[in-house]
């Protein structure tokens, strides 16, 4: 059985299994809804409807394998927030996050705890609906892009 892999970049997210590219990234949601660092509840709230619309708009998508693989560097920070290296699962995404949905409630930040960096929380929000709605519940860490024709 083919895993497939996808990744997320600043302006899309590609998948090879199926083959199906869509139009949000981290970057496309900092510019189009974030206006903090560490963004209101009523930012992330628009930019997760914008996932789940872009989700909703490519039904292929319910054929994405339930274990795959990715290689982004963003995916290897939450990774090493959930305390593990090679294999993320729909819970170690949860976890972070919740973790984060906690601060962005107003909990405060702990020093080191997460990257506050808005490309980080945009990323997580996209791998966290990708988990939700694709049902993907593992995702292996690989050591190298993989690749895409542009």
């Amino acid at each position: 059985m083919d895993t497939g892999s996808f990744t997320i970049g600043a302006d899309n997210i590609r998948f090879t299994v199926p083959g199906v590219t869509l139009p949000v990234g981290y970057h496309a949601l900092i510019q189009r809804y974030f206006h903090h660092t560490i963004p209101s509840p009523g930012e992330v709230e628009m930019a997760i409807n914008a996932i789940e619309d872009a989700l909703q708009a490519a039904p292929q998508l319910h054929t994405t394998p339930s274990r795959t693989t990715c290689a982004d560097h963003f995916l290897k920070e939450i990774a090493t927030v959930a305390g593990v290296s090679a294999r993320l699962t729909q819970q170690d995404i949860e976890q972070v996050f919740n973790r984060v949905a906690d601060v962005i409630a107003g909990s405060p930040r702990q020093p080191g705890e997460f990257p506050a960096d808005p490309a980080f929380i945009g990323y997580l929000l996209i791998v966290r609906e990708l988990s939700h709605h694709l049902h993907i519940q593992d995702i292996f860490l690989t050591l190298n892009q993989p690749a895409f024709d542009d």
